[in-house]
């Protein structure tokens, strides 16, 4: 009972406080006191209002600013993947148009009359020789192994090997090669693979004349057709005392930089 009284005792007297501050205010307002009062706490508040209101603003700034840096980066992000887009796009046409002229070159060689298939040079198998390369055509394009290699009436090589997609091919620097061939001059004699990726042109009697520049061609023998152009000469090395003469021979094509190439098809 004690404690009610108590707490009735409370609200009553916070009742009656409020009562009276109601009555204050309404006297100060009525007498025209309020006014005199509240200017100095607008007044102190002023500078508190600014403050607050400019601490806003600058943070609404901050948030547009980066937004407005999102969106600069991801049109930037979105530029770039274009602009990437745009050179690879590029880059395929210039590399589609320099295969067409490769084809446009080789349709216009007159010395090979046999069925051609267009090949990409992919590179050299790491467990094979650097005289071979890999090109992209294999058994599914008819590929057959012996079949010659030519870039327009050069001669690249020859298939020794059919893979089901892929083929690889030995070129002319290898050991085993081997090509009966004559110099523009007359002279014949043998081109030969060397150990060390380089060529020569053996076993030419002495008397004929060879000297550096003259180009060599394949004979006609061993199954190569003739005329098919094997490289140049840019050593001669003669010893009197020798039965034969023999020269160094380079390729008229640099082999490394090969990218496209065309298999001669057999009969």
């Amino acid at each position: 009972m004690k404690n009610l009284e108590k707490l009735l005792k409370g609200k009553k007297k916070t009742i009656t406080l409020m009562i009276g501050l109601i009555i204050g205010l309404y006297l100060l307002e009525s007498s025209g006191l309020i006014g005199i009062i509240r200017s100095p706490i607008q007044s102190a508040l002023v500078p508190l209002q600014l403050s607050l209101y400019k601490t806003r603003s600058d943070f609404q700034n901050f948030l547009n600013t980066i937004v407005d840096i999102r969106t600069l980066r991801e049109g930037e992000s979105s530029l770039r993947a274009e602009n990437a887009q745009l050179l690879a796009e590029n880059a395929r046409l210039k590399k589609l148009e320099a295969e067409n002229n490769v084809l446009r070159e080789q349709l216009g060689a007159k010395k090979i009359d046999r069925e051609l298939i267009v090949a990409a040079v992919i590179g050299q198998d790491p467990l094979i020789a650097s005289s071979e390369i890999l090109v992209d055509k294999g058994s599914v394009d008819d590929v057959k192994r012996g079949e010659l290699v030519v870039v327009k009436d050069i001669l690249i090589g020859e298939v020794v090997s059919v893979g089901e997609v892929s083929s690889r091919v030995r070129l002319l620097s290898d050991a085993k090669t081997k090509i009966p061939a004559v110099s523009e001059a007359g002279a014949r004699g043998i081109l030969k693979g060397e150990f060390g990726n380089s060529i020569s042109f053996d076993k030419v009697v002495q008397g004929e004349k060879l000297a550096r520049g003259q180009i060599i061609f394949s004979s006609g023998e061993a199954g190569i057709p003739k005329g098919l152009v094997l490289g140049k000469i840019n050593k001669v090395e003669n010893q009197p005392a020798a039965l034969f003469q023999k020269a160094d021979i380079q390729p008229l094509l640099p082999l490394d930089k090969l990218e496209t190439v065309f298999i001669i098809k057999k009969r």
